[in-house]
């Protein structure tokens, strides 16, 4: 569709260089007319996942962000989302709960009512006017969910009655073990988010979150299941629930229209498994049979969100970064058995080098970025054009309430604008 605005051509050597417009209503691919970025061609080239056809290959990785007031999406979380959206870029969002017990922070958006579905369109419409692709990631956190998350206090639940350690659960408290009646339950809630999602919401589709201690990975990991029932000892039973909710999300949804999260020797909320890879394994050959969009992997050295990882590398120069995102990864052993068409998602602290890197040498086909995104809403054309990314982002910020730390972050036309501004109005 033609612009309404001059066609400027970019080139990624000039961080001056004006941005090809990004309008409401422009469907002209954020790629069309640029040729090859000579640092990260990779990275900058087109690929197919699912039933989409992205026109580069960063992803906006899902980050909580806690500015939903009553558990419904609005104005200001389109807004949030819109400035961050590239035509033909793929956009995750936040972590979704799908369940009535699946809360575990302040002011989460869920999908699991029509009110809450109908907020998401606006979002959706605010990106698809961007000419972006979103997918919903479905949520259930589990026992780290704290009782005052919980209909009517009650305790939270989990895939056995254990305690979380290391992080915020209630002092003292234990998570009441989920009975076979309330697993199928869940899932069944999984597939109404998955109906919601694309009959109201108008998601390009969904992404099921199995990763980073929550509940379907409490299910999966041995030291958080101590069921001796159909749901717990074996890996085969450990990873039912899993496939549960996909076989059940399918039901609603094409296989290229659905996603699953995992996040193999992450220790976040507590977790560790007598045999992580034998887990795993068995995990992802049972999904590759599935054909679905991707598998988003979360770099297992690199799953916490207090940043370590980037202290470790900043203290320690490039060798830590050289051996981090290296043939040393421990998701080596795992990423080969993803079979097409199911592409590879990886997350955790990429920067554009790793990111081209990872993508050359075929250990992903899509590269998730998060925390950038948030300082720094046009991410994407800045790291095309070579421009500073802001990394100036409060922690405070991060689940805060209101637009500070949220919407109000400029692009860098607009940083150049103000400066150009303030220096005229200083002379």
């Amino acid at each position: 569709m033609p612009s309404n605005q001059p066609d400027v051509k970019l080139s990624p050597q000039d961080p001056t260089a004006m941005s090809q417009p990004l309008v409401k209503n422009s469907l002209e691919p954020f790629l069309s007319g640029r040729g090859p970025h000579p640092s990260a061609p990779t990275a900058f080239s087109p690929v197919k996942v699912g039933n989409m056809t992205l026109s580069h290959r960063i992803v906006m990785a899902p980050m909580t962000r806690s500015r939903s007031p009553g558990l419904v999406p609005n104005a200001m979380n389109a807004l949030y989302y819109a400035q961050r959206a590239t035509c033909g870029g793929l956009i995750i969002t936040e972590a979704t709960p799908a369940s009535a017990t699946g809360w575990g922070y302040a002011d989460v958006p869920g999908l699991r009512t029509e009110e809450q579905a109908a907020g998401w369109r606006v979002v959706t419409d605010a990106v698809h006017d961007k000419g972006g692709f979103m997918f919903a990631q479905l949520w259930h956190v589990g026992r780290v969910s704290i009782s005052k998350f919980q209909p009517d206090g009650a305790a939270p639940v989990s895939a056995s009655e254990t305690a979380l350690v290391s992080s915020r659960a209630d002092p003292g408290a234990k998570a009441r073990a989920l009975t076979v009646a309330e697993i199928k339950g869940i899932a069944a809630e999984f597939k109404e988010s998955a109906r919601l999602s694309h009959a109201v919401a108008n998601f390009d589709g969904i992404e099921v979150h199995a990763a980073h201690g929550y509940l379907i990975d409490q299910f999966l990991h041995s030291n958080a299941n101590l069921r001796s029932d159909e749901y717990g000892g074996s890996v085969e039973n450990r990873a039912r629930f899993l496939f549960e909710v996909l076989d059940a999300v399918l039901t609603e949804l094409p296989s290229t229209r659905v996603a699953v999260r995992l996040s193999p020797w992450s220790t976040l909320h507590d977790m560790a498994d007598t045999d992580t890879e034998a887990l795993f394994t068995h995990v992802l050959k049972r999904i590759s049979k599935y054909g679905l969009a991707y598998v988003h992997f979360t770099e297992p050295d690199n799953s916490h969100p207090s940043g370590a990882a980037v202290k470790t590398d900043q203290a320690n120069g490039d060798s830590t970064r050289a051996t981090f995102w290296g043939d040393s990864s421990r998701l080596n052993k795992l990423v080969p058995l993803v079979e097409l068409p199911t592409k590879v998602l990886l997350t955790g602290d990429y920067r554009l080098p790793e990111a081209e890197h990872a993508l050359t040498i075929g250990r992903a086909h899509i590269i998730g970025m998060g925390r950038p995104f948030i300082p720094t809403p046009d991410l994407v054309l800045r790291l095309w054009n070579g421009q500073p990314i802001k990394t100036d982002s409060p922690v405070d910020f991060f689940f805060s309430s209101g637009p500070k730390g949220y919407v109000d972050y400029p692009t860098y036309l607009e940083e150049k604008s103000q400066d150009h501004t303030a220096k005229a109005r200083d002379e």
